[in-house]
C-alpha cells in the first residue's frame, strides 16, 4: 500500500513547509538542502494522490487538502514525540524498579519488613511484590518478568540466567483443629495416620507435595489425602474448620487463625527457603536486597519441649 511508503520525515518536512510557506526556509529548518526537500514533498503528494501545495515563482499556498493534512500531520508527529518521551520515561522507571515474587507464607517470615528497610536505603527504587508459587516464580525470573523471588527448595535450578541463594532451613510441624485438645508441644505423627490430610496441591508446588508425603512415609504410613489447597492460609483455614490435619512449615504458627493449633513432629526433613534472582537484573540492587533479606527473612519458631 502507498501509505506504507510515507515516512515520519515526510510529515516533518510538510509541517515545516506549511508553517513557513517557503521551500528554502523550510528546508533549512529541517537541516536538508532544498532539492531533496522538494523531492520529499513531491513524493508525499504522489503517495497521497493529492496536491497539497500550490507553487508559484513567488508564493507557496496550501490547498484545502493541504490544510487538512497539516492538521492531521501535526497530530501524528505530536503523538510520535509523546510516545518517544513516554518510552524513555518507562525505561528509566524500569531501571529503578524491582519486581519480587513471593509465596503467601513469606508474610510470616519478614518480607514486609525487608521491603520497608530496602525502601529506607533506596527511596527512588519502586519495589513491587507479586504473589505466586515457587514454580511460577522460577519461570517468571527466567523470562524477565521478575527480578528476584523467594521460593522453596528449587534444587533443580540449572540456568545461566538464574542465581540462587539458600537463606535458611525450616522445620515442619503438624497443624490440627484445636478440638483435638493436645497440650503437649510435640506429637507422634504416626498416631494421626487415620486422619484426613489436607495437602499442598502438587501442581502448585511439587516440592511441598512430595516432601509432606515423604514425612508421612518416614513416620510409617501413607497419608489419606482428602483435600488439596494451593495456598498455606487456605490449608490452615480448612484445618481450623475441622476438615483434617496438615503438615506445614513452622512459620505458619504465626497466622494465629482461631481453631488451629500447631505441634512439633519428629522428622529431620526440612524446607529450604531460597532467594532466586535474574542475572540480567541490576546486580547492585539485587545484592542489597539479598543482604537485607539475610537479616530480616527468618523462620518463626514454635517453643520447644
Amino acid at each position: 500500500m502507498r501509505e506504507k511508503a510515507i515516512e515520519l520525515r515526510h510529515l516533518h518536512y510538510f509541517i515545516a513547509l506549511a508553517e513557513q510557506l517557503n521551500f528554502s526556509r523550510a528546508a533549512m529548518l529541517c537541516h536538508v538542502s532544498q532539492p531533496p526537500f522538494s523531492v520529499a514533498i513531491q513524493q508525499l503528494e504522489s503517495y497521497l494522490g493529492l496536491q497539497l501545495v500550490i507553487r508559484s515563482s513567488r508564493t507557496v499556498e496550501l490547498t484545502d487538502a493541504g490544510r487538512d493534512f497539516y492538521r492531521r500531520a501535526t497530530q501524528i508527529v505530536r503523538s510520535a514525540n509523546q510516545a518517544f518521551i513516554d518510552t524513555q520515561n518507562y525505561a528509566q522507571s524500569q531501571a529503578h524498579r524491582l519486581n519480587i515474587g513471593f509465596h503467601g507464607s513469606m508474610i510470616f517470615r519478614g518480607v514486609t519488613e525487608m521491603v520497608k528497610t530496602f525502601k529506607q536505603q533506596f527511596a527512588d527504587v519502586r519495589v513491587s511484590l507479586h504473589e505466586m508459587s515457587s514454580k511460577s516464580q522460577l519461570e517468571a525470573v527466567m523470562t524477565g518478568d521478575l527480578d528476584m523471588g523467594f521460593t522453596h527448595s528449587l534444587a533443580s535450578i540449572s540456568s545461566h540466567h538464574v542465581g540462587c541463594i539458600n537463606l535458611f532451613s525450616e522445620r515442619f510441624v503438624l497443624c490440627m483443629p484445636d478440638s483435638f485438645r493436645i497440650n503437649a508441644s510435640s506429637v507422634d505423627l504416626a498416631k494421626f495416620k487415620e486422619e484426613n490430610f489436607i495437602i499442598f496441591d502438587r501442581d502448585a508446588s511439587p516440592y511441598y507435595f512430595d516432601t509432606i508425603t515423604s514425612i508421612c512415609l518416614q513416620a510409617g504410613f501413607s497419608p489419606k489425602i482428602e483435600h488439596h489447597a494451593k495456598q498455606w492460609l487456605t490449608t490452615i483455614a480448612l484445618v481450623s474448620k475441622g476438615m483434617g490435619v496438615a503438615i506445614v512449615p513452622e512459620c505458619l504458627a504465626q497466622t494465629r487463625i482461631a481453631g488451629a493449633i500447631f505441634r512439633h513432629i519428629d522428622t529431620d526433613i526440612v524446607a529450604y527457603l531460597q532467594c532466586i534472582y535474574a542475572r540480567t537484573a541490576d546486580q547492585t540492587l539485587i545484592r542489597s536486597m539479598v543482604d537485607i533479606a539475610k537479616s530480616h527473612i527468618r523462620s518463626a519458631r514454635l517453643p520447644d519441649d
